[in-house]
């Protein structure tokens, strides 16, 4: 049986007023989510809470290694949270972290020469892709695909190894491993390998982030295309905000032409199949 989703339609339409509050850019994830968590369905705001696992796995890690970095505010739990956790683990944590608490207290690493950090890397994409949510899903595996294609780029030209350096065993990091192609071999199985290989021939690194990044934002507009109130386009938005943050940061300019982009796909007006606007009416 089809399960129908719960429609956001105020909600996304809104967007473009909350990014521009009383003329001021908004451009922080943290305040969205907040704000999604507040008015989503709390199943819809589990999935939002995915994002934002990546900060949980560095404050759980530091924690564990007692590693005296700042704690990570963006992440689901806080850091009282996670050292009861530590201390004993229990169901109010994902299943995922449970057993890595439990497997780096006993001193469990299999194999011998694998990090902490790749360990839980490796446990955090498969739990990854298996969320029901095919949107999540598709991005979590095109994430850890375009991952391991830049970080065996990265070993290529520093002449090393790349086999440490993977996360997660799969096709790709098969084809990667045996290949010495120069796309590696993954024509076939990942042709987004094409992509990669254009944004890598940028002279420099901040090209080479900005073209890289560009392919991400339009990977992601293609798998929200049709998605036009449901939560689907809601983890779109976060994912490319997210990089508008980012670029804020790095190069005020960039983040800046990203954010204009991004304001601009939320104003612009939708086509809307019939039976939607029969139900709410054409947005004008």
């Amino acid at each position: 049986m089809l399960q129908l989703k719960n429609n956001y339609h105020y909600l996304v339409a809104g967007l473009p007023d909350l990014l521009l509050d009383e003329g001021r850019q908004k451009s922080s994830v943290a305040f969205f989510k907040e704000e999604f968590g507040q008015k989503l369905h709390r199943n819809d705001f589990d999935l939002v809470k995915y994002l934002f696992l990546k900060f949980d796995n560095a404050n759980l890690l530091n924690l564990l290694n007692k590693n005296s970095k700042a704690f990570l505010d963006q992440g689901n739990y806080t850091r009282e949270f996670l050292e009861e956790q530590i201390k004993e683990p229990d169901h109010r944590i994902l299943p995922y972290l449970k057993d890595f608490i439990v497997s780096f207290k006993a001193g469990e690493r299999e194999p011998s020469d694998a990090s902490w950090e790749t360990i839980l890397d490796n446990e955090f994409f498969i739990f990854l892709l298996n969320t029901k949510n095919d949107f999540l899903r598709n991005w979590f595996q095109f994430k850890l695909n375009f991952q391991n294609v830049t970080t065996a780029l990265a070993c290529r030209d520093h002449k090393i190894s790349p086999e440490k350096y993977l996360t997660g065993t799969n096709t790709v990091t098969e084809i990667i491993l045996r290949s010495n192609a120069n796309d590696f071999g993954l024509h076939q199985e990942f042709p987004e390998v094409e992509k990669i290989l254009q944004a890598w021939q940028h002279d420099t690194i901040i090209e080479r982030e900005q073209a890289l990044d560009q392919f991400k934002w339009e990977w992601i507009d293609e798998q929200i295309f049709f998605h036009y109130f449901t939560i689907e386009r809601l983890l779109g938005f976060l994912l490319q905000l997210e990089m508008v943050e980012r670029w804020m940061k790095l190069d005020e300019k960039t983040g800046q032409k990203m954010f204009d982009l991004l304001l601009g796909n939320m104003n612009k007006e939708y086509e809307l199949p019939e039976e939607f606007n029969l139900q709410y009416g054409k947005r004008k």
